[in-house]
C-alpha cells in the first residue's frame, strides 16, 4: 500500500491522539516539537515527569501503516527528541516504548528518562515502568516547567543541525 499519494486518514473522533493533534484538546505544556508528520508533548497519565509521547499527524494503527515519509522522518524526530530530553533533563537514559492496546489505535511511542542513582529507587527497564504506573501524574506546573525545558533544547538541536555541514 503507497500512502505517499493517498490522502492522509481522516481523524478519529473518540481519539485522544488525534483531538491533541488537531487542537481540541491540549494537555499541559503544550506541543514541544513537531514536524509535518510527528507530534511531541508531555504524556498524560502517570508515566512519570519528563515522559514524551510522540504520535503521527495522521490517524495511523499500525507502524506498517506509516507514509514513507512518515517512517524515514521518525529516526530523525526521535533523534532529536531523545537528545533534547537528555540536555534538558540531564536523564541518563531515554527508554523508548510503544504500547497501542486499547481503541482507538493512534500509533505513538513514549519516551521516558532514566536518571541515574538512587533516583526514583535506582529502579530500571519494566520495574521502573511499574513504580511509575503505581504513582499519581505529575502536577501540570511541574509538566508545563519540563515542557519548556524540552522545548527550548529541542530548538537548539535544530538550529545546530540546520547550520553545521555534514
Amino acid at each position: 500500500m503507497n500512502h505517499s499519494h493517498s490522502p492522509a486518514p481522516a481523524p478519529v473522533a473518540n481519539c485522544l491522539a488525534c483531538q491533541i493533534v488537531n487542537g481540541s484538546r491540549t494537555v499541559p505544556g503544550g506541543i514541544i516539537a513537531e514536524n509535518a508528520w510527528w507530534v511531541a508533548d508531555h504524556c498524560i497519565g502517570n508515566h512519570g515527569a519528563g515522559a514524551i509521547v510522540i504520535k503521527t499527524r495522521a490517524h495511523r494503527e499500525n507502524f506498517w501503516e506509516l507514509s514513507p515519509n512518515e517512517a524515514a522522518s521518525l529516526g530523525p524526530f526521535l533523534q532529536q527528541m531523545t537528545q533534547a530530553m537528555q540536555m534538558a533533563l540531564g536523564a541518563e537514559r531515554i527508554y523508548i516504548n510503544s504500547w497501542v492496546d486499547q481503541p482507538p489505535y493512534h500509533i505513538h511511542f513514549v519516551l521516558q528518562p532514566r536518571f541515574a542513582g538512587k533516583t526514583e529507587l535506582g529502579l530500571q527497564g519494566l520495574e521502573l515502568q511499574i513504580f511509575r504506573s503505581l504513582q499519581n501524574p505529575p502536577d501540570p506546573q511541574t509538566v508545563t516547567d519540563i515542557a519548556d525545558k524540552i522545548r527550548t533544547a529541542y530548538a537548539a538541536i535544530v538550529q545546530q543541525r540546520s547550520i553545521t555541514p555534514r
